[in-house]
């Protein structure tokens, strides 16, 4: 049992590795224009050229699938069945089939490869640096709680709502535009103003928060509201759909599981003896959170990162099959699978849905790999 364990991680390893590489490689895997071509005595790179210059495919390297995620010929190209050669002309052979619009299935998996990964790679760096910190910061100061000041409190409260309700909303409806870089500026001066009112206001009297309370409240309320509905809501929210308002979105909704597993791990590794030696030899707060708890509580957020990453690429598959989010032009699994989901092309349908099962299978297998592993060693 355990050497078959052992070969489903290795397995799972490898198939994510492969899914890494199509994503970094799928311009040179898939893409209308030639890898390399030699005219007239000059070496040229097509594929890295923004215009599509006319070549002799004699003197040129074509990619493994000759087609573009975009690439559309309706005339004798549309709907072939996986295997098929186009009806007209001398195109080369579509080993997934196409769509309705004779777009290549093999290109656009190809390339919404590097979508799904970069939506859940992104948006879970995102989360886990957001929720581990306020989960950690939370348990460490549970019992004697932040002291802040007057000034604090008011710069706290200002910063919160400037940067919830017009640096957000400005970024989202304007773009990066002057405003909100001004907006910027302003908050770090708010943070740089925050740190240094001690010093400024040193006999003024400071009033206790409870952080772990605070964060608990917060995630009750998260946890109260079903995922998809806040995701859903939030689509209507942005103006122009990106990928980057997908992963702002999935990390709006995810950072809570890091934030209450980051928790519950450092409120059981603060009974340690080591964390009170650490604070009698009077280590900074900061240098026993970073070098004394963190690394300790990392198996179990190694687990928590899998699973996330795969429920991102879920979530990022389920929006684009609804059809918003993402602009149009964006290739993605979810968007196959929806064009496909009358079954006239079952193809549209089993490939980019074997991809999503097989990668999501993977992490999963990997993270309850490392989950049997914590279990063993406690």
């Amino acid at each position: 049992m355990k050497t078959s364990a052992f070969l489903g991680v290795k397995l799972s390893v490898l198939v994510i590795v492969v899914y890494i590489l199509v994503a970094i490689f799928g311009p040179m895997m898939a893409n209308e224009k030639p890898l390399y071509c030699h005219v007239n005595g000059s070496a040229t790179f097509p594929f890295l050229e923004n215009t599509l210059a006319k070549t002799d495919d004699q003197s040129c390297i074509l990619a493994c699938i000759p087609y573009g995620p975009q690439t559309t010929n309706i005339n004798g190209h549309a709907s072939l069945s996986p295997g098929s050669y186009p009806t007209h002309g001398n195109g080369k052979i579509h080993w997934l089939g196409t769509d309705k619009l004779g777009r290549d299935t093999a290109a656009g998996m190809i390339h919404g490869t590097r979508i799904s990964l970069m939506i859940g790679v992104l948006s879970v760096i995102f989360t886990f640096f957001i929720g581990t910190s306020l989960g950690m910061a939370a348990a460490y100061y549970s019992v004697k709680g932040i002291a802040i000041n007057i000034l604090q409190y008011i710069i706290l409260i200002t910063g919160i709502t400037f940067g919830g309700f017009y640096f957000i909303f400005e970024w989202i409806y304007s773009g990066l535009t002057g405003a909100v870089w001004i907006a910027l500026l302003i908050l770090f001066i708010l943070g740089m103003l925050y740190f240094i009112s001690d010093h400024i206001l040193k006999k003024t009297p400071k009033y206790r928060i409870n952080p772990d309370q605070l964060l608990m409240k917060i995630i009750t309320w998260r946890k109260s509201f079903p995922g998809i509905f806040l995701l859903l809501a939030l689509t209507g929210v942005f103006v122009i759909p990106s990928v980057w308002n997908i992963i702002f979105m999935i990390t709006i909704l995810g950072w809570t599981e890091f934030a209450r597993h980051a928790r519950a791990e450092t409120l059981a590794i603060m009974e340690e003896n080591y964390i009170t030696a650490a604070r009698i030899l009077g280590f900074s707060d900061l240098r026993i959170l970073i070098r004394h708890i963190l690394p300790n509580i990392m198996p179990t957020m190694i687990v928590l990162i899998c699973f996330s990453v795969s429920g991102a690429i879920l979530a990022e598959s389920t929006i684009s099959f609804l059809g918003i989010g993402l602009p149009v032009e964006t290739v993605t699994w979810g968007k196959m699978m929806a064009s496909g989901r009358d079954m006239q092309q079952w193809w549209l349908v089993v490939f980019p849905g074997l991809a999503i099962m097989v990668i999501i299978l993977s992490l999963n297998i990997i993270a309850n790999h490392y989950l049997s592993k914590i279990r063993t060693n406690q």
